[in-house]
């Protein structure tokens, strides 16, 4: 059964075309997730498809009542008592709301309309690892058609049996959840490189070819000048002959070559190193130990005591629902309150959704490049993992939009004069390709992370480490993902830095100093150096 029919949409702002589509259906029981980089019409297209937004031009044939969550707007309905209590609403007013409060009011007020099809803007926003769990249950059970888009990859693939993904104005239909449309849009790649690479081979395959002919042709010699006239002539005749023969065989090459079908080269991605040449190293094995350190909100005691500690190189996520904790214990971290034990030489970066790190005068190139100890090759090549390209690091800080703002501040934290970053949901409002060059970025980096988030994905992908709040007594622990057996080599590799600077320093000492006594002590260290070094590498 056809429940939305939509035809020639197309919509506009300020002159830039933000989509212009030609057909989307949507059937009962279809479960469709929407994707795009942020900017390209998501939250657009579902607030037309809705009926909340009017269309530039085209028609939308609805054969069924909509339900619609908005990601933005406020809400001011009222639920049942039955339904304050599953989904765990206050009875205060909607003004006093938390954002996942807001969030859960909007879900529970929607899905008790009884729509035919449900559109959903970003549900997941908010919401801890408890409420995106029930939020997947009550869309499971759900009847009707549903259309949403989330930045939370699992929630996809445990929902959506089809993908739209909306780019450059247009949107194209994958079937199947997030992960075969990855693994198609892989294959599309893969298909790109291998006709680039053949287009490319065929290139200069007929580019030689065309080049020996012009080569012969050119080495075909005159006449000498002991022949006759009349033996020159018929030398020059059949030269001549020759000549254009080979010229009218390259000609025919060059053209084939100009007819080729062009490929374009597939799009390159570079992978991040950071140079720990100019990275603060922190000559310290522990970062942080919690030392039964109790964890309070006002006179609320949150936690009597937490227990464990973070090496250097490790990445701790710390979990928990919604007010358990999560960001006072950041505060904690990052204020170095006399209840944690954190080494001195630790140079902290904190991001926060509310940060205010940016000059409005500058660029955004130039706003990381302040505190930056890398180059500025690098730090164009991070923030074009960030969706900065090219002429988009010259805007002025001053005219970005929200989305541009927090990636701006995120990208000057973690490309500052840190050893330790202190992260508050880093990944909230990222688009899913924009999270995964982030979590790439991440897992580069050469320092601590201590971080929270609600994504299971990201927690998943970039935790050595993880604290759950949740926990009658939270303790560190190692992580159950595949990173765990690296947990050792991270937290060696920065005690192996140290060695080989330590020893680069030393065998300077060695060249310049005089005195034989003190020369004999320098090579002494020196060979426990090269010991040590030894033994870390093993």
């Amino acid at each position: 059964m056809l429940f939305l029919k939509a035809e020639h949409i197309e919509k506009s702002y300020g002159g830039r075309t933000i989509f212009s589509i030609d057909s989307l259906y949507v059937y009962h029981n279809d479960r469709i997730g929407l994707v795009g980089r942020n900017g390209e019409g998501k939250s657009t297209l579902l607030t037309t498809l809705a009926g909340t937004a009017e269309l530039d031009a085209g028609s939308i044939e609805r054969y069924g009542s909509i339900a619609y969550i908005p990601q933005l707007e406020d809400v001011s309905q009222s639920v049942t008592a039955e339904l304050h209590a599953k989904w765990q609403l206050p009875y205060h007013s909607n003004e006093q709301m938390s954002g996942g409060e807001q969030t859960r009011l909007k879900i529970a007020s929607t899905l008790t309309s009884n729509a035919h099809m449900l559109i959903a803007d970003e549900p997941t926003s908010h919401l801890d690892a408890a409420g995106i769990g029930q939020l997947e249950r009550e869309l499971s059970a759900y009847q009707g058609a549903m259309l949403l888009t989330s930045h939370d990859k699992q929630f996809l693939n445990r929902l959506c049996t089809v993908i739209w993904e909306i780019a450059d104005g247009g949107v194209t239909v994958y079937e199947g959840n997030y992960d075969a449309y990855i693994e198609q849009k892989q294959l599309q790649k893969d298909k790109q490189e291998r006709e680039y690479k053949e287009y490319i081979q065929e290139k200069d395959r007929l580019k030689q070819a065309a080049r020996e002919l012009r080569v012969k042709s050119d080495g075909i010699k005159k006449a000498p000048t002991r022949m006759g006239n009349s033996e020159a002539r018929l030398h020059k005749r059949s030269a001549g002959k020759q000549k254009a023969k080979l010229n009218r065989a390259a000609e025919a090459i060059e053209s084939r070559m100009e007819q080729l079908d062009k490929k374009e080269r597939p799009k390159d991605q570079d992978t991040i190193v950071f140079d720990l040449a100019e990275f603060p190293v922190l000559h310290s094995k522990r970062v942080l130990q919690f030392n039964g350190c109790p964890l309070a909100i006002g006179e609320r005691l949150l936690k009597e005591r937490i227990e464990g500690e973070v090496k250097l190189g490790q990445r701790l996520a710390i979990v928990g629902e919604n007010g358990s904790g999560k960001t006072t214990l950041l505060n904690l971290i990052v204020e170095r309150r006399s209840q944690l034990s954190i080494a001195q030489p630790a140079k902290i970066g904190f991001f926060t959704q509310h940060l205010m790190n940016l000059n409005n005068q500058q660029t955004i190139l130039e706003n990381v490049m302040n505190d930056s100890p890398y180059n500025q090759t690098f730090v164009r090549k991070v923030l074009a993992k960030l969706a900065f390209k090219r002429e988009d690091v010259h805007k002025k800080a001053s005219v970005l939009s929200g989305g541009e703002r927090m990636r701006a501040s995120m990208a000057k934290i973690f490309l500052g004069n840190y050893n330790v970053l202190v992260l508050d949901e880093p990944t909230n409002y990222l688009d899913l390709e924009t999270k995964e060059a982030l979590t790439e970025v991440l897992s580069a980096y050469p320092g601590t992370i201590i971080f929270v988030s609600h994504d299971r994905d990201f927690v998943k992908k970039l935790a050595t480490h993880q604290l759950s709040l949740d926990d009658a007594l939270p303790v560190v622990k190692a992580s159950n993902s595949s990173k765990r057996p690296q947990v050792i080599e991270e937290a060696h590799e920065p005690d192996l830095l140290t060695i080989e600077m330590q020893l680069t320093e030393t065998l300077g000492r060695l060249s310049t100093v005089m005195n034989e006594e003190e020369k004999s002590k320098l090579d002494q260290q020196f060979q426990a150096l090269l010991k040590e070094k030894k033994r870390l590498q093993q």
